[in-house]
């Protein structure tokens, strides 16, 4: 199985200019729609929903998310419910509970650690982790500097 293939704007090897235009024009062919990203699908929990709509308003200047991008993020969202859920019990039962007079670990607890991994993965996809914003941002910064330079030269 080969690697996964970075944006043109993540590539650290030398392309060849032909190379580079070849690369910028497939990401342009992939690039999704944002007409059904902007509204919180209607299987989330109202939690959920509410998570969705927030993140999307953070992140839509950004134009990072596209329509393709929307199930990740609903994932994402639900995982965070999902999470808070499992806190909330732990909150109110404690690490361990006493089940016919044995302690034992709070199920809760495992499913706290599923979800927030589950919300880890989502999150790196969605473009939430501080380092895919980075990344994101260092592209972003690549492609302003390239259009000042083929404007304005070498100055």
């Amino acid at each position: 199985m080969g690697r996964t293939r970075k944006p043109l704007s993540e590539q650290k090897g030398h392309l060849t200019s032909e190379e580079q235009v070849r690369r910028a024009a497939e990401q342009g062919l992939v690039k999704s729609g944002r007409s059904y990203i902007a509204r919180p699908p209607g299987w989330l929990s109202d939690r959920a929903k509410k998570e969705y709509a927030r993140l999307y308003e953070c992140m839509k200047s950004m134009d990072m998310l596209g329509d393709l991008d929307a199930n990740n993020l609903a994932a994402y969202c639900e995982a965070f419910d999902n999470y808070l859920t499992a806190t909330e019990d732990i909150r109110a039962n404690g690490l361990t509970v006493v089940i016919d007079g044995e302690p034992f670990a709070n199920p809760a607890a495992s499913l706290q650690t599923r979800y927030a991994k589950e919300m880890r993965e989502f999150g790196k996809q969605c473009g939430l982790s501080i380092d895919s914003r980075l990344k994101f941002a260092s592209a972003k910064l690549e492609t302003i500097e390239e259009s000042i330079t083929g404007e304005f030269g070498d100055i």
